[in-house]
């Protein structure tokens, strides 16, 4: 184990801040025109590119660090790695850290043929001021045997040479990526094998999931396309539970294609314009653990968790309707969902008072339901997704709907959402999508989606402008503050994808209570910290979720017992039950100071074998692969330790 110190007492990794970083490190400005995209028309695009990864390769093999930090743009540059090199993810910056890290992981990984255009590159003008080539690239390590894959962005610089001026071109991102091991390559075959049959009460396996919805499903079927056995313990008594029992009216406000899970699309009658329901996401579910013969135990109540690292394996004990189970298992991952268990209702004074129907977001079924309790009017507290969902829903079964918007709020148009340049890129080849997304540096994804957004916004200035004057605090994307990647990285929310809910506020057909926050109840609603009130005959609690960090709930998830930790340490004391595990686990979500997620899909700090599978369904496709290679390689014994320093340039 890493560090079984008192060290676990600090959050690690530590919390950053993705809009400062973005601010702190803008995109860089070319002058415009430095470019003739004639001039790179044909082949040219690679031609330059092999001429710098020839310098780079020369570089690398030489272990020449100035040579190989003079590849790079100097004034900004990035490596982000994906297990390629440092079995771990990671992104460096700077020409001379990023040189020197590559120095110190390729004498650990052995690059034995350099790496090469894999391919064709192309010349990409994003904007007047950002031209690049993009670059796809393959090579492999020895150390273990692995093909990697990723790309290079390249940038042009004005060079004089003899006196003339020349363009020579230089890595402003390199994106690494692990592709597929040599000991086992994924074999979609095997996922037709039949599942397991558990008749006997104790059973052993390679991986124990608790979780078992999109995420823990698509590592599910990874792990088996590596040949590595797993089982699913889900709470709810059916696949796709996850979803049927949320309220009635969730949609998703992105594209279908963006929310393929791994081996299966959706079918052509779900794809875009149309917006995927509870019952098509919960379908989906059930038809992907059918065809795939997923191991699964549903209605499971984990009792306990226990870890012996003396012999590396956890020994989990839950409750079915049949009795108690044990599993006894090499590795453990918690796939529970983010930011999406634990209801967050608001502490509100004189709580007893308020005579009405008074639920969070995570209690709403329907609207129908309010009426049939007698309620006639509602009040909803929030101004994201669900709240526009919860507030739809009200208005059409005839209620009359105040939201409460507690602070100004970024609404983005959903026409932004699924343009052909944003996630509509997905409609075109999820594969090809997710490599232009997800080998980006936060920070750089993050830049360019502003961009692109606020050239949309630009476009139509007056798009909110009777919702604002209706009293909703707009955040559009023309505000400089206004970044989809921060909310969905470090918020896991607070925004609206405008899907039509923001029409009935424009035109009046609903009531806004703006700029105020809810500080106590009354008999027939509430007051709020202006000293006004509101009556309402149902209040709906849109204001999220509180277990976005795992750290405060990964106890409980573990099946945390005072009585089961006391006889556990009876019997060994060397055994750590679920209280010490949860001091361990690494905090999840936002970003750390590099710009990566923090504790998911990757290995823990202090606990060995211990894994998180999460976050949002784009991730659930990409990062189920990134965590199955490292479970099967650690099986394997292959699994080097994860590079976790960063070197002075």
């Amino acid at each position: 184990m890493a560090n079984n110190g008192n060290a676990h007492s600090q959050e690690y990794p530590p919390r950053a801040d993705l809009r400062r970083m973005m601010d702190e490190c803008p995109l860089p400005a070319l002058v415009p025109g430095l470019v003739d995209s004639e001039s790179l028309a044909g082949n040219e695009a690679t031609k330059q590119a092999n001429i710098v990864l020839s310098r780079f390769n020369a570089a690398l093999a030489n272990n020449d660090a100035a040579s190989l930090e003079a590849c790079f743009y100097a004034d900004q540059a990035w490596w982000k790695d994906q297990l390629a090199l440092t079995y771990h993810l990671r992104t460096f910056k700077t020409p001379g850290v990023i040189a020197a890290s590559l120095l110190e992981t390729e004498k650990l990984r052995n690059i034995s043929k350099g790496i090469a255009v894999d391919g064709a590159a192309v010349f990409l003008p994003a904007t007047p001021v950002l031209q690049f080539i993009d670059c796809p690239i393959v090579f492999r390590t020895e150390s273990p045997g692995a093909t990697c894959r990723g790309k290079i962005l390249f940038l042009p610089v004005k060079t004089e040479h003899q006196g003339m001026e020349a363009i020579e071109w230089k890595i402003w991102v390199l994106s690494t990526r692990l592709d597929s091991l040599d000991i086992q390559a994924e074999d979609q075959s095997l996922l037709h094998a039949a599942a397991r049959r558990f008749d006997d009460l104790d059973f052993e396996t390679d991986v124990f999931i608790i979780g078992g919805g999109n995420a823990a499903a698509a590592l599910s079927a990874r792990l088996k396309a590596l040949g590595v056995d797993s089982v699913m313990a889900e709470r709810n008594p059916k696949p796709g539970d996850n979803w049927a029992l949320r309220y009635d009216c969730m949609r998703f406000h992105i594209p279908t294609s963006f929310c393929d899970l791994p081996f299966m699309c959706y079918d052509k009658e779900f794809q875009t314009p149309h917006l995927l329901s509870r019952t098509d996401l919960a379908s989906q579910v059930v038809r992907y653990m059918e065809t795939f013969n997923l191991n699964i135990i549903n209605s499971a109540k984990i009792q306990s968790t226990h870890y012996d690292p003396s012999t590396e394996r956890w020994r989990i004990k839950f409750q079915v309707p049949g009795g108690q189970r044990t599993a006894v298992s090499r590795h453990l991952v918690l796939a529970t969902g983010i930011g999406s268990q634990k209801p967050n209702m608001p502490q509100v004074a004189d709580r007893d008072l308020y005579q009405g129907i008074n639920v969070h977001s995570a209690q709403y079924q329907n609207a129908k339901q309010l009426l049939e309790k007698g309620a006639k009017s509602v009040l909803v507290i929030g101004s994201a997704n669900t709240a526009f969902d919860v507030l739809e829903d009200c208005h059409a079964a005839g209620l009359q709907p105040t939201i409460n918007v507690r602070s100004p709020t970024y609404i983005v148009p959903v026409d932004y959402v699924c343009d052909k340049m944003s996630l509509g890129a997905y409609d075109f080849g999820v594969e090809a999508a997710d490599n232009l997304f997800l080998t980006l540096p936060a920070s750089v994804d993050g830049q360019l989606a502003r961009g692109m957004f606020a050239m949309f916004a630009s476009k139509e200035p007056k798009r909110y402008e009777a919702l604002e004057a209706a009293g909703f605090p707009v955040l559009d994307s023309s505000h400089p503050t206004s970044a989809l990647m921060h909310n969905l990285l470090e918020k896991a929310g607070g925004h609206y994808v405008d899907v039509g809910g923001t029409k009935l506020l424009a035109e009046r057909k609903a009531g806004i209570k703006a700029g105020v926050e809810p500080v106590a109840y009354t008999a027939t609603g509430l007051r709020f910290s202006d000293g006004s009130t509101v009556d309402a005959d149902a209040i709906v609690w849109c204001t999220g979720f509180s277990d976005g960090n795992l750290r405060g709930t990964a106890e409980e998830i573990l099946g945390g017992s005072q009585s089961e930790v006391s006889e556990t340490a009876h019997e060994s004391k060397h055994l750590l039950g679920p209280h010490e595990l949860a001091e361990r686990v690494d905090a999840t979500w936002g970003i750390d100071d590099e710009g990566e997620i923090r504790g998911m899909w990757k290995r823990h700090l202090r606990l060995d074998n211990f894994w998180v599978m999460g976050g949002y369904t784009q991730q659930h496709r990409w990062h189920s692969r990134t965590l199955a290679l490292q479970i099967k390689a650690a099986l394997a014994g292959i699994l080097p330790p994860a590079y976790r320093d960063t070197p002075s340039p």
